[in-house]
């Protein structure tokens, strides 16, 4: 275990000093400040936050509120499903996005309206596949390989011929995920769905799961494994002329994550039911096999921080990756480590999640983020963005100190006010957070955290703000502080006296011979 940070006097304010004085405010609706670095889309540190346009976040503490979820079920509720996959909407344009939004929020709340949302999504993409639709709903369409394939045309209508890749493997991971949520809540299974079943795909919430899992492992049997699954090794190729994209090549990475997301969620599903073993085999050994292929060819990076990081490419013998496709690795790469069954390290998420926040966030380049892993910037994908896009907030839940920082990007930006996905994901992390016991800050009359407890947000407490919190004067012994939090005790009220900084839980202060000497303290967030 690492020792908290300890930072005594003069030095801390004069360093706070400098940090805060080239601060502009940055003020939000509910009255509460913030600070936003000036030329940049350095995010302010608070974690008392009011609602955007539509939707709300009232905080980066606690668990998710009711307002926060009423507000996004008032936000996806109105939005329509389209009816077709033109241009890869179902893959990378908001209907996929907000499909995976609805999946993290029931995740979080158990909130069945928000539940079948994400149902009605699924439904809609379901019926929107091209051997199920009609030609007058913009199914029935003949693909590269002179057939009416089973997947979901990526090109214009008036495309010939038409196309589809490996990244369909995105739109049956939404499916999967949606069966792997009803499953793991069997009190819904003999429920009935309350949209009246209009697509006939199960009246209750086990059969429309059921339904999901075998239309995606269709899907994989008659599309992916036999156009995409290279036989001798199971990695991820494009196939030879007449496929139009990239024939012969590998998959980017990006696109491979895609398949293997959708192949870890059927593999869960298939677990929970506990069926199809040779298919949990036959997913188990293509997943394995590519995320092996990806991390071997990971090589080793430094932060100007000395953290540890990786640097990749967009895919095998391509260009450095950006972070518009990074988003999918990340997203891929934490739901293999999430799983428990691929070997995936923490040490190398982790050095994912560091190459995240100590490379590409902490390069501005007027107002923008890094375009790259390795820290540059190009164009078009490898341009930036003065935003969080929602996939890395997966590796907010590795870098758990980063967890308030990355919020508040969003946050300063307004970014999460009209967008389900990011705002999905910080109260996703929340919630995690939350149920793991982080959040405030503890301070206990005993050591080993024991005796009284009092409670702090971020905020500065007087002498009187710590007694009405729970804490007595000149009695305090142990302090329990989450990630991403920074404590000074003072021995004096008002802030005088000797000062000592911490940034991590301690057990007992008297390692710090500051055991009942507390009279005042302030808690912020990291920078």
């Amino acid at each position: 275990m690492k020792k908290p940070v300890i930072i005594y006097g003069a030095l801390l304010l004069f360093s706070s000093a400098l940090w805060y004085g080239c601060q502009k405010p940055a003020t939000f609706t509910d009255g509460t400040t913030a600070t936003a670095a000036t030329g940049t889309t350095s995010p302010g540190f608070t974690n008392k936050i009011t609602s955007g346009s539509s939707l709300v976040i009232e905080g980066l503490n606690g668990d998710i509120t009711a307002n926060e979820t009423n507000a996004f079920l008032a936000y996806v509720n109105p939005i329509s499903a389209p009816a077709t996959n033109d241009q890869n909407t179902w893959v990378f344009g908001n209907p996929a996005y907000q499909t995976e939004a609805c999946g993290l929020m029931y995740d979080a709340t158990g909130n069945t309206s928000i539940l079948n949302k994400m149902i009605y999504f699924c439904d809609a993409a379901l019926a929107g596949r091209n051997d199920l639709a009609s030609a007058a709903n913009g199914g029935q369409r003949t693909l590269w390989t002179g057939n009416i394939e089973p997947v979901w045309p990526s090109s214009a209508p008036t495309d010939t011929p038409q196309t589809a890749g490996v990244e369909q493997g995105q739109v049956i991971s939404h499916m999967a995920f949606c069966a792997k949520l009803i499953l793991q809540h069997s009190s819904l299974w003999s429920t009935t769905v309350p949209d009246g079943d209009p697509h006939g795909y199960g009246a209750t919430y086990k059969a429309r799961a059921l339904t999901y899992i075998a239309q995606a492992d269709y899907v994989i049997d008659n599309w992916i494994t036999p156009h995409f699954v290279r036989s001798s090794d199971k990695k991820l190729y494009f196939p030879p002329a007449p496929n139009p994209y990239k024939p012969g090549d590998p998959a980017p990475w990006n696109q491979m994550f895609m398949v293997t997301n959708a192949m870890i969620r059927l593999v869960q599903c298939h677990l929970i039911l506990a069926d199809a073993p040779s298919r949990i085999t036959q997913y188990d050994g293509v997943v394995q096999a590519n995320v092996n292929w990806f991390t071997s060819n990971l090589t080793a990076n430094t932060a100007p921080d000395g953290a540890a990081c990786w640097n990749w490419k967009y895919a095998l013998g391509g260009s450095t990756e950006d972070t518009n496709h990074f988003a999918y690795d990340a997203e891929g790469l934490w739901n293999a480590y999430d799983s428990g069954r691929y070997g995936i390290t923490l040490t190398q998420i982790n050095n994912m999640a560091d190459t995240y926040f100590d490379i590409v966030l902490a390069t501005v380049t007027n107002g923008i983020y890094a375009g790259k892993v390795d820290g540059t910037t190009g164009t078009g994908n490898s341009g930036g963005d003065n935003y969080v896009r929602w996939q890395y907030y997966y590796l907010g839940d590795i870098r758990k100190d980063r967890y308030f920082y990355e919020s508040n990007i969003d946050i300063a930006n307004n970014k999460y006010a009209s967008s389900a996905q990011i705002t999905a994901g910080i109260l996703w992390l929340k919630h995690r957070r939350y149920a793991a016991g982080m959040g405030d800050v503890y301070l206990y009359q005993n050591c080993n955290y024991g005796g009284w407890k009092a409670t702090f947000d971020v905020g500065n407490f007087l002498e009187t703000d710590m007694i009405a919190k729970g804490g007595v004067n000149d009695d305090a012994s142990s302090i329990q502080i989450p990630p991403g939090m920074q404590v000074i005790l003072y021995s004096n009220n008002n802030y005088g006296g000797t000062a000592l900084t911490l940034t991590a839980s301690d057990a007992c202060l008297s390692d710090h011979s500051f055991n009942d000497a507390t009279s005042s303290l302030k808690v912020s967030l990291l920078p």
